[in-house]
């Protein structure tokens, strides 16, 4: 364990100058473009790409981000819904691979902890409340969805807006290739809207090669 402990900071340290060295897109790869939910329009979006090295040993780092946002028709709250994607992808030498892979899948593991932590701890008050947050587990990560009643404040009474909130973390690891992504929704219609566009994005990224990603 000692043997293989000073590779990480090594190996990190180098993603990172990588991705600082490369050149960012101001617009994601169109592989992705059917990603953005229908009635929905991009407000921020990158893509970078970093290929090093050669052969056995060539590197590879990608990241795609993009921010979705439409109208969300409550009665009385004012909001968007917003969809948020971001994938790491990375193409390694089988060597690396090795050692590497673990480490990826325990900062997954303290990444699922950290938000079902931070969805546990919200507070309610009296313009909003939260429902107990709902896990489940995919072939591909994790995820969790939670109801959110926004109140209503005006004279006499009305029914509660009713949105949904959720986050969604995964990680593919296929031979040479890592893929880490993490999508976040909040303020939709219901939970089966934040869990299809989830598992399409999923799908979509496991169906993708490095190759395709330019």
């Amino acid at each position: 364990m000692q043997k293989i402990r000073p590779v990480v900071p090594l190996i990190l340290v180098f993603i990172v100058t990588l991705l600082i060295a490369a050149t960012p897109y101001d617009q994601i790869p169109t592989i992705f473009n059917e990603l953005v939910p229908v009635g929905s329009k991009l407000v921020s979006q990158n893509f970078i790409r970093r290929d090093s090295g050669e052969g056995e040993m060539k590197i590879t780092m990608i990241n795609v981000t993009f921010t979705a946002s439409k109208r969300y028709n409550a009665s009385h709250t004012d909001f968007d819904s917003e969809f948020r994607f971001n994938l790491d992808e990375l193409v390694y030498p089988e060597v690396l691979i090795q050692t590497q892979g673990k480490y990826y899948k325990m900062a997954l593991e303290s990444d699922i902890e950290s938000v079902r932590k931070s969805y546990a701890n919200r507070k309610s008050d009296p313009t909003i409340s939260y429902d107990t947050p709902k896990e489940t587990k995919y072939s591909w990560g994790w995820g969790i969805t939670q109801r959110v009643h926004h109140k209503y404040m005006g004279a006499g009474s009305a029914p509660d807006d009713i949105s949904y909130h959720g986050e969604y973390l995964g990680m593919l690891i296929n031979g040479p290739v890592i893929k880490k992504f993490k999508f976040s929704v909040s303020g939709v219609e219901s939970a089966q809207e934040a869990d299809q566009w989830a598992k399409a994005c999923a799908e979509q990224i496991m169906n993708v090669t490095p190759d395709q990603i330019q």
